[in-house]
């Protein structure tokens, strides 16, 4: 989940869900579980329709719910966002430590969500893209993080840790108001990639007849930028509904006022 601060109302956040396209629309995944402070779980029900994909066809899809004090969460404020500024001006690149936090669905939990936590490092910036089965070229990160299936729509974490590339670095460095290490929200894992091999008869030199391949996992994911995100969730359709609800806390204030 990701909070975008009112413009209008202090310390109040719009709250969206979020994961990848593909959950929702291949996996036919709409609906919204969450724990409780109960320690129990609950399921908000939502249709197919209430998510909005992408506008660019990037693999993301939101959408936006309201919370009550029942339940046991934290989003990501959209200023914990990395952004392209952070990745020059301190030359992120490939070896930044970093983390997910998602589904292990070999033991995800049964009565209420159990993440998992993977680490791992940035393998590759977001140079070239990666095609997506729906043919659009999606710009991602290539992440080493021992990648399985089940993690779509997971976020992806980095640290900016002092080191050799950083001779500035001395600690005590912020941005955006917090510390500067983070942890930053570097994206969304979107995929895993796979690797192709032949399949050979029992004398290990001999490849099976028809072509045959076995698919292994190569552990790197895909992982879209956080700035992706963060356009997506400023488009002018989205800031026009805050604005609108934005007016209508303020109306229910001022009649709870009067």
């Amino acid at each position: 989940m990701v909070g975008v601060l009112s413009e209008v109302h202090q310390n109040y956040y719009h709250v969206y869900a979020v994961t990848t396209s593909h959950v929702i629309r291949e996996g036919m995944s709409p609906v919204i579980r969450l724990n409780t402070k109960d320690g129990s779980k609950d399921v908000l029900r939502r249709e197919l329709g209430d998510w909005k994909h992408h506008t660019e066809g990037d693999d993301l899809a939101i959408c936006p719910i309201d919370l009550s004090e029942r339940y046991q969460y934290l989003f990501i404020a959209t200023d914990l966002f990395l952004d392209r500024e952070m990745v020059t001006r301190y030359r992120l690149g490939p070896g930044e430590d970093v983390f997910m936090v998602g589904r292990f669905v070999n033991h995800e939990g049964r009565q209420k969500n159990l993440p998992t936590v993977r680490f791992g490092n940035i393998a590759m910036m977001p140079f070239e893209p990666m095609r997506t089965k729906s043919g659009i070229m999606q710009e991602s990160f290539l992440i080493e993080c021992r990648s399985l299936g089940g993690y779509s729509g997971s976020p992806v974490f980095v640290w900016i840790l002092p080191g050799t590339h950083r001779p500035w670095y001395a600690g005590g460095y912020s941005f955006k108001g917090q510390s500067l290490e983070g942890p930053w929200l570097l994206g969304i894992d979107w995929c895993h990639l796979p690797n192709y091999e032949p399949i050979y008869q029992s004398d290990k030199e001999t490849r099976v007849a028809g072509n045959w391949v076995a698919r292994s996992n190569t552990g790197m994911a895909g992982v879209i930028p956080a700035w992706r995100l963060f356009d997506f969730l400023n488009i002018g359709e989205l800031v026009v509904q805050r604005r609108q609800k934005d007016e209508r806390i303020t109306r229910e204030k001022e009649g709870g006022s009067s």
